[in-house]
């Protein structure tokens, strides 16, 4: 049997609001299907590069790389061939955009808060980025540029 390698990156983008996160999901298919935007890696593009086109076209928003979270692999069927994909994922801080720019691949692309973006998410494997992103947030308040309101209070009350 024939086997075709594909590689692809992708992004968890997350915003703050407050002392949480709001995480960016695209979806597909009547029920939704909702997942973590990604797409293949073109000729003479970076991962990195890709993760950020790749978002920016499927959900319509601008996000800015803050750290590598994971490389997942996984096979599949499609036309008699099998695939091998594998896809690197990082964590993205939102710049800009609107999710209403989202292109003609999906179907809609939403904000839900960090917590019901975990248990919206199909595959286990993207459930376990958001626990990934989350931790690297906790060992490190400020990645998103200022520290978040728990951090701040807990430092107050420390001083």
């Amino acid at each position: 049997m024939r086997i075709k390698y594909e590689v692809s990156a992708g992004g968890l983008v997350l915003r703050r609001r407050e002392s949480t996160y709001d995480a960016l999901l695209i979806g597909r298919c009547t029920p939704r299907i909702w997942s973590l935007p990604k797409g293949h890696v073109e000729a003479k593009e970076s991962k990195e590069q890709a993760a950020l086109r790749e978002v920016r076209e499927e959900t319509g928003c601008w996000g800015e790389i803050i750290t590598k979270l994971s490389d997942i692999s996984y096979w599949f069927y499609i036309h008699g061939a099998k695939h091998k994909k594998s896809v690197t994922f990082y964590l993205m801080r939102y710049l800009s955009g609107d999710t209403a720019n989202h292109d003609h691949e999906v179907d809609e692309a939403q904000w839900l808060d960090i917590m019901a973006a975990k248990r919206n998410l199909k595959y286990v494997n993207e459930k376990r980025l958001v626990d990934l992103a989350l931790d690297y947030l906790v060992a490190n308040p400020g990645a998103f540029g200022d520290l978040p309101l728990i951090a701040r209070t807990a430092e107050q009350k420390t001083s």
